[in-house]
């Protein structure tokens, strides 16, 4: 655990808070952003190293959930001094510093020695392009992120900011609310390193068929449905071996709580069953890429599955949460077939909760694909009015939201 920016007879826990991609220019998730909640003081834990806003969330192991890409965090000086963060890892959290708030706001002698010492400890300090240029201009030589907020900066400008950044080899540029393709090109081709925004994640429709490259999985995804013969699934595999590693090496991935590594298609039927060979070969159809589709799109759909599996696992089945699993990542089919969502549903046998969930938003499933958006949108007061709709607490839903990208993380590795 890091030492301590300021001794504290007590740390604050912050509520959970949901954190937004970070997609780098080659269009791989590569970190994350959060705002933290307003915390609450509560006594000093003796041991542990998670995010304060994190729940025991595990893995199917029982582990925990960490996160080895950056985690940007919003915060101010004040916060820094009074060591509100003092329990994060310095080699996976950024400080996005923003203006201290209020009468009580430190010096800025008390403020960079804040920064200073953050910095120290290793923790990397991020600022607003424009608090640079003003309040915060002393602070440059801390600096290893410039934040480009493109809800206030034109495109034009950002791109100019990000183009004299280059020649500074240990800053790199940041920018946040990326709406569209073309401001993520302009700022991409002026060297801006990571993104946050979701437009990468709308359908574009380019195509009125599934791609040829992913035929054999779907075959393969309609045998598993319709419970083929283990023999049968075998012979098309024999003629697919890439196919063949890569559900293997999936499955041996997610499957976190199994102490034997699976060695074949037999060996996975034996292992886990036919039912449950349904998600793996869903997460493999997922995470095949067509064309320009950006990774984080699939990696975006992944996580809507497992939260939408996490949460249902708490009031359904065990067979309805593996369903939960596959509506939510096959409720982005058209944006990663890049096909119209119902024709592409159409190209395989999927039970009728699933096509009901995606399709016409109804069904024991579909409030869970509302709170998963929510949730992914960073729509605070979309998942509040949801929460207390459907019975589901709040914090719960977005301490599983953390846990989701977490594992879809671990699944990259």
């Amino acid at each position: 655990m890091a030492p301590s920016l300021q001794t504290q007879p007590t740390r604050p826990a912050r509520p959970p808070a949901m954190r937004r991609i970070l997609m780098d220019s080659d269009g791989q998730v590569a970190g994350y952003r959060i705002t933290p909640l307003r915390p609450v003081v509560r006594p000093a834990a003796s041991t542990g190293s998670a995010m304060p806003w994190d729940d025991d969330g595990c893995d199917d192991d029982g582990g925990p959930a960490p996160f080895a890409k950056p985690t940007f965090v919003r915060c101010t000086c004040a916060e820094l001094a009074a060591g509100e963060f003092a329990d994060l890892d310095p080699a996976t959290t950024v400080f996005d510093v923003r203006e201290s708030a209020g009468m009580s706001s430190p010096s800025l002698l008390q403020e960079r020695a804040a920064l200073e010492g953050a910095k120290r400890q290793g923790f990397r300090l991020a600022f607003d392009a424009k608090l640079l240029q003003t309040t915060h201009a002393a602070f440059m030589p801390l600096t290893s992120f410039v934040m480009l907020d493109m809800g206030a900066l034109e495109v034009g400008r950002a791109a100019t900011v990000a183009r004299a950044l280059r020649s500074r080899q240990q800053v790199a540029t940041v920018a946040t609310q990326v709406r569209t393709p073309a401001v993520f090109k302009a700022l991409a081709d002026a060297g801006v390193t990571l993104y946050e925004g979701l437009w990468f994640a709308e359908p574009t429709h380019r195509a009125t068929s599934a791609p040829v490259g992913h035929a054999g999985l779907l075959e393969l995804m309609n045998m598993v449905a319709r419970d083929a013969e283990v023999t049968e699934i075998e012979a098309l595999l024999q003629l697919q071996p890439t196919t063949s590693y890569e559900l293997l090496r999936h499955i041996n991935t997610a499957g976190f709580g199994r102490r034997s590594e699976v060695t074949s298609f037999r060996h996975a039927v034996m292992t886990i069953g036919t039912a449950r060979l349904l998600r793996w070969t869903a997460l493999l159809l997922a995470r095949t890429r067509v064309g320009d589709v950006a990774p984080a799109a699939s990696t975006l759909a992944v996580v809507r599955g497992r939260l939408m599996e996490l949460l249902v696992r708490d009031a359904l089945s065990p067979a309805e949460a593996d369903l939960a699993f596959i509506a939510g990542m096959f409720s982005m089919l058209d944006v990663l077939l890049q096909v119209p969502l119902e024709p592409a549903l159409g190209l395989l046998n999927l039970p009728a909760v699933v096509t009901d969930t995606v399709l016409r938003d109804r069904g024991p499933l579909a409030r869970y694909l509302q709170i998963a958006r929510a949730c992914e949108k960073n729509d605070i007061a979309t998942l509040a009015i949801l929460a207390e709709r459907f019975g589901i607490p709040m914090d719960h839903a977005m301490r599983s939201h953390g846990d989701a990208l977490a594992w879809a993380e671990r699944l990259d590795r």
